[in-house]
């Protein structure tokens, strides 16, 4: 029991980081590509290495759980992240990050 309870632990701890660094990456990629740019190319490179670990497509019954998938996609993750870059243009990165952490 221990064992998952520490293994847990660490693995939250290496995604703060991750997710912590991302903020500062981005704000340094802002001063040679544009928010949507970098939003390309990060969905680029997460669409690689989910289909190098999962290569498998999801097979739909209905045209309308396509349309919901999309929807969800579009605002449940591309407008967060291009709002994310967009923000980063204006403010410090941790301004932005305590604004992302009070969202719930």
């Amino acid at each position: 029991m221990k064992n998952k309870i520490t293994f847990g632990h660490c693995a939250a701890l290496i995604t703060i980081i991750i997710w912590g660094t991302t903020f500062i990456s981005t704000k340094v990629l802002l001063n040679i590509l544009s928010p949507i740019e970098i939003l390309f190319i990060r969905f680029l490179i997460g669409y690689i290495i989910l289909w190098s670990i999962y290569p498998h497509h999801l097979h739909l019954t209905h045209k309308k759980e396509e349309l919901y998938f999309m929807a969800a996609g579009l605002c449940g993750v591309t407008l967060y992240y291009l709002f994310e870059n967009i923000a980063l243009t204006y403010t410090l990165a941790s301004n932005v990050g305590v604004i992302i952490s009070i969202a719930p």
